[in-house]
């Protein structure tokens, strides 16, 4: 949508509303730049201007923006004297929708535009940017589509910048009328500079002579029908710009930092002819399953044009290739076409990647990738911490580097460039390998705690083991005494003359002789009312008396629990971790109509022997008692199964039946009575 209201300014100018809205738009498509026109001799004015316009974008579209108008207003708020990122700021804050208050310098240009079949100096079957405009963008910095995806553009700084507005503005219209006078045959020959770079409508930087900027004509727009990727390429593109080269392909594959791409490059084998040929390929990298084979010629990558370039140089640019994605186009060439200076390469060194270590030794290591434009912009010195001993650490970083930018912080410990590991290496190693690195730098780093926060830590857990240690010797009340493993607890429980009901295994005549501890808890007794005792607790004494198993009979323990206690008994408990226990198997052939003889409680453990028969089978009364606690029967696991389920499981066996027993198994921890 887009309104216009216009009223006169002063003499030469126009100053109109223009309302735009990018719903279903990637972005406004304007790009701005903040900088001075020169009114007359002894005036100027100053402010923010439009420095280029995105093909078909709202911008575009409306007919009522051009390259040189000077924006007053946004959305109501004066920008005359704002910055560009102030303005850049306020087109991110409204949403969809921005109002603007436009100065236009050329009344009669702004008629002229009207009364043409073109709008904003851009024919609207072309889609791609004014080159004239580009020019100024490229020696200014990057455009700056206000939308998902696109980057923030960068205006020219000091005279520079000054001089390109009050270029733009003296020649624009000059410019715009020399392209109308050649309109007819605009479409046919194109007649555009071909020195520098451009972006491309997805925002992707480009050679000016690169397929993804080749001008199709009219005709050869209706015939492809093939959607331009990010660098522009399309088929139809690539085959007008190189057609003299053979069997033209465009090559697609998915970088991995961690791969190389396993790509050897040759020259011509003329010296007086550049070329970049590929010489070999390594069916283990990152291109060993893509269609290029030795002998093509790399003619261009992701928009950077290679042909008639050194193959050292072709090596620099894919080092300085941005993202993970590689668009390559080569030219197969016949296999007697001679070209190539050596011959193909069929063996590659074997790739061994000395860093993959660094992640089991440091966990919280992490990669970054920081491209390298000159300079990484850190400092590195040689060091020591108290958490990892010496190293290489990052002692101070540049402001607005790519390494900040990246994520790298002062502190930081520096494991590997690239492949090379720097855990043992000295100052001159480091900095030698971060001197010698190109294009994309992959370093793994490790963020350290500062020697502060270590020396923080470390008091902190000194003081909570004195803390855990004090409410350990502090004395607890038995009534409500937390049980805790591995240490002797006194605790009491109320019984009011009510059953305990627990069963338990020890005595001097039985298989348990080392103490008294708990197999079984039944629901309705007074141990689970408390809720505090456990299958496997070592009951050490009761009511202040030792349990001293080896000099009591298994009766006389039994009746320890069974006594009617009038209001309270006091228990000494130790609680094992891991529990002490043995597990045995008990085989037998079960005779049909003939019962086990055995009395069964099933608990979270399995099922209690709570009373046997004698005289059944005798497997059963020479290696059974009561408190034994069956976890199996004939494989199956008896954990957590209610009664009738076990119950089924004995009452329907027969022929040969196999147990799995477990009983405890305690450390003594009582001493006998003194005769």
């Amino acid at each position: 949508m887009v309104q216009f209201l216009g009223k006169q300014g002063t003499a030469g100018e126009l100053i109109h509303m223009v309302t735009l809205d990018k719903t279903g738009k990637k972005s406004f498509g304007i790009c701005i730049v903040r900088g001075e026109v020169k009114d007359s001799p002894n005036t100027k004015t100053t402010g923010i201007f439009i420095k280029g316009i995105v093909p078909d974008s709202p911008a575009h579209l409306c007919g009522r923006l051009k390259v040189g108008d000077r924006i007053l207003s946004l959305n109501g708020k004066d920008v005359r004297n704002a910055t560009e990122q102030a303005v850049i700021d306020l087109i991110k804050e409204a949403d969809f929708k921005i109002e603007l208050e436009i100065q236009t310098f050329d009344k009669s240009d702004e008629q002229q535009a009207k009364s043409d079949p073109r709008s904003n100096g851009y024919m609207q079957a072309k889609n791609k940017f004014n080159q004239e405009q580009t020019t100024s963008n490229a020696s200014g910095g990057q455009g700056m589509g206000m939308g998902q995806g696109q980057g923030q553009g960068q205006g020219m700084a000091g005279m520079n910048r000054q001089q390109s507005m009050q270029k733009r503005n003296t020649t624009f219209t000059a410019s715009m009328r020399q392209k109308h006078s050649n309109y007819a045959d605009e479409d046919d020959e194109d007649t555009r500079d071909m020195t520098g770079r451009i972006r491309t409508e997805a925002g992707y930087e480009i050679d000016r002579a690169s397929a993804g900027n080749c001008k199709l004509n009219k005709q050869e727009k209706d015939r492809d029908k093939e959607q331009e990727d990010e660098f522009g390429y399309t088929m139809a593109k690539i085959n007008k710009r190189y057609n003299m080269m053979k069997d033209l392909r465009r090559i697609e594959v998915q970088r991995d930092a961690s791969k190389p791409l396993g790509l050897a490059l040759a020259g011509h084998k003329d010296r007086q002819k550049m070329a970049c040929f590929v010489a070999g390929v390594d069916p283990n990298g990152a291109l060993g399953s893509v269609d290029i084979k030795p002998g093509d010629e790399i003619v261009e990558v992701n928009g950077n044009v290679l042909k008639n370039r050194c193959h050292l140089n072709a090596s620099a640019v894919f080092k300085n290739v941005d993202g993970d994605k590689l668009v390559m186009i080569t030219s197969r060439r016949k296999p007697n076409d001679e070209g190539m200076c050596v011959k193909p390469i069929k063996k590659f060194p074997t790739a061994s990647d000395e860093t993959k270590f660094i992640f089991d030794q440091f966990p919280k290591a992490r990669t970054v990738q920081v491209r390298k434009e000159g300079f990484l912009g850190i400092m590195v010195i040689y060091g020591k911490h108290a958490e990892v001993g010496s190293g290489i650490f990052i002692s101070d970083l540049r402001e607005g580097s790519n390494a900040e930018l990246a994520g790298v912080k002062v502190g930081d410990m520096l494991l590997a460039v690239n492949q090379d590991v720097t855990l043992e290496s000295n100052y001159d190693d480091a900095t030698g390998l971060l001197k010698r690195a190109e294009g994309v730098v992959t370093m793994i780093l490790l963020t350290l705690k500062s020697e502060e926060a270590i020396k923080a830590e470390k008091a902190a857990e000194e003081k909570k083991k004195e803390e855990a240690k004090k409410e350990e010797e502090k004395p607890q009340e038995p009534a409500t005494a937390e049980i805790k493993p591995n240490k002797k607890i006194l605790i009491e429980l109320k019984v009011e003359k009510k059953p305990m009901g627990v069963i338990v295994c020890g005595g001097k005549n039985n298989h348990v002789t080392t103490g008294c501890v708990i197999t079984h808890v039944y629901p309705e007794g007074q141990v689970a009312a408390d809720k505090r005792l456990k299958i496997f607790d070592h009951i050490c004494d009761i009511n202040g008396t030792p349990i001293h198993v080896g000099s009591m009979t298994t009766l006389k323990v039994h009746q320890l629990f069974h006594t009617t206690y009038e209001k309270a008994v006091t228990l000494t408990v130790f609680r094992a971790d891991p529990p002490e226990l043995e597990k045995f198997n008990v085989d037998l052939m079960k005779k049909a109509g003939k019962e086990l003889g055995l009395s069964l409680s099933p608990n979270e453990i399995g099922c209690t022997i709570a009373d046997l028969i004698q005289g059944q089978y005798p497997e059963i009364d020479s290696k059974l008692q009561r408190g034994d606690i069956i976890t199996k029967f004939n494989g199956d696991a008896l954990e957590g199964l209610p009664f009738q389920v076990c119950y089924a499981l004995f009452k329907g066996a027969n022929g040969k039946v196999s147990m799995e027993v477990t009983r405890p198994k305690p450390t003594l921890r009582t001493e006998a009575p003194k005769a």
